[in-house]
């Protein structure tokens, strides 16, 4: 067995029996199985699990390591796309292979209880299974302990922000914006078919208040992303954002986990640089979301502060489904009272900014955090254009209200799938411009922006905001 280790990367390279270097054993939904290095395939079903949950969580072997991440909670993993999606959409029967013959190292279903989140690697001890290593985002802990409450007389913009608390002008003043941001790579086919006539071109002549064109932000992997297309979004005045470099982050249990943590993270920022050759793209890059909005720890808020990150917006807050107001962006000065999907951070980050994911309303009437993870009309594959016209609507009127950033965070990839959703998109967008001379749809950047020293929406009209 021959053993490395990197600086940025912390991988086992191992000979186990007839396997290559870099490959895993993993529980899989087809039994036990070798994978190579980069392959993944679906999870097994854990206790009380039937059929229906398969696809739930999957498997990535990365240089010797197995990785298991979770799809959410409406979405299934899919190996041909190698992406979480509806599960209509989704498919785990493995293309080849055959399962290991050493069946010795299943784990009873009444183990898992004990596992713990630390990535299978070998040693000289017996290797564990994948099934040792789950468990659920709901069994994470994370401490609510905090320098006292956030206070108004000392935490002020443009360096800090309050948890639940908005902007010093009146309501009547206030503009509504609406965060137009996608995920994942940008491919030639969401390029091409979507993102060019309508964030490039403007060929639906969509226009903010200020008479420049409506802006959007776009969190990007490395994988299958053209930057040629990047370039081509950021000089039309759009955001580029850190996604990760290979769509997955570290547990972040351990501190072990913070130069890989950074190595995605700010790597990103790298390959942005690479890829388009242009360093000012790549030098504003200052906003990340968490693959699956999986947020690992402080490590996780470590590396954002190290790496000079303006703002994360992972964490989900679903304040209107708990009958709450939705939330205005926050600094982390102070730890943050509330935060569903753990592990959170549990230390301040003075400066650094959440941009949180209030949730959406599904036609369900349950919440919802990407616009592809939310039920429209009776099906999301077969919704036609006026019930995801229902949908925009429906949850613009939550923000209108008060007044605070709605969200529409989705991916490219929901155009291709429901092609309505883009249509009734266009067309609501449209009729905003028409009846609203208060909607700006921007980025989160450009509304941190904003907060740091707000102003009313007559004035930014004037001053031609958002232009830049």
């Amino acid at each position: 067995m021959i053993q490395k280790q990197m600086i940025l990367l912390v991988a086992v390279l191992l000979h186990y029996g007839t396997e290559v270097a870099g490959d895993c054993v993993a529980d899989t939904s087809e039994g036990t199985r070798t994978l190579q290095n980069e392959e993944t395939a679906c999870h097994s079903l854990a206790a009380g699990e039937t059929e229906g949950d398969t696809g739930r969580r999957y498997v990535t072997c990365s240089n010797g390591i197995v990785y298991i991440q979770p799809c959410g909670s409406s979405l299934r993993y899919d190996i041909v796309s190698k992406t979480c999606t509806w599960p209509e959409a989704a498919t785990c029967s493995l293309a080849g292979g055959a399962t290991t013959s050493d069946t010795t190292q299943k784990v009873p279903a009444s183990s898992q209880s004990t596992a713990t989140n630390t990535p299978a690697t070998s040693s000289n001890a017996t290797r564990k299974s994948s099934t040792q290593l789950y468990t659920t985002l709901t069994t994470r802990e994370y401490s609510t302990e905090q320098p006292g409450p956030c206070n108004l007389d000392t935490c002020k913009p443009p360096d800090c922000f309050c948890f639940g608390e908005r902007p010093s002008i009146p309501l009547a003043d206030t503009p509504m914006f609406i965060m137009l941001t996608f995920d994942d790579a940008v491919t030639s086919t969401v390029y091409n078919g979507y993102f060019k006539s309508l964030l490039v071109d403007n060929k639906f002549q969509l226009w903010n208040p200020s008479g420049c064109p409506i802006r959007a932000a776009f969190y990007i992997n490395h994988e299958y992303t053209d930057y040629n297309y990047v370039k081509a979004l950021a000089s039309n005045g759009h955001e580029i954002a850190s996604h990760t470099v290979s769509h997955r982050l570290p547990p972040g249990d351990s501190s072990a986990d913070y130069p890989q943590t950074v190595a995605e993270i700010d790597g990103m920022r790298e390959k942005v640089f690479q890829g388009t050759g242009d360093k000012a793209i790549s030098d504003l890059m200052s906003g990340f979301r968490a693959p699956y909005l999986l947020v690992t720890h402080n490590v996780m808020f470590d590396a954002l502060r190290d790496s000079r990150f303006l703002y994360d917006t992972s964490i989900t807050n679903v304040e209107i489904y708990s009958g709450r107001p939705p939330l205005y962006p926050f600094t982390l000065d102070y730890v943050m009272p509330r935060c569903p999907n753990v592990p959170c951070p549990t230390k301040p980050y003075p400066g650094l900014w959440e941009v949180p994911i209030n949730g959406l309303m599904g036609s369900n009437n349950y919440s919802c955090s990407m616009i592809d993870t939310c039920s429209v009309g009776s099906n999301v594959f077969t919704a036609n254009e006026e019930e995801w016209t229902s949908f925009y609507e429906t949850n613009f009127n939550y923000f209108y209200g008060p007044k605070v950033p709605m969200q529409l965070f989705t991916h490219g990839s929901m155009f291709i799938r429901s092609p309505p959703s883009f249509d009734a998109l266009v067309k609501w967008f449209q009729h905003l411009q028409a009846t609203h001379k208060d909607v700006w749809i921007v980025t989160p950047k450009m509304v941190i922006e904003w907060m740091k020293k707000p102003i009313s929406y007559s004035e930014m009209i004037a001053q031609k905001w958002g232009c830049n």
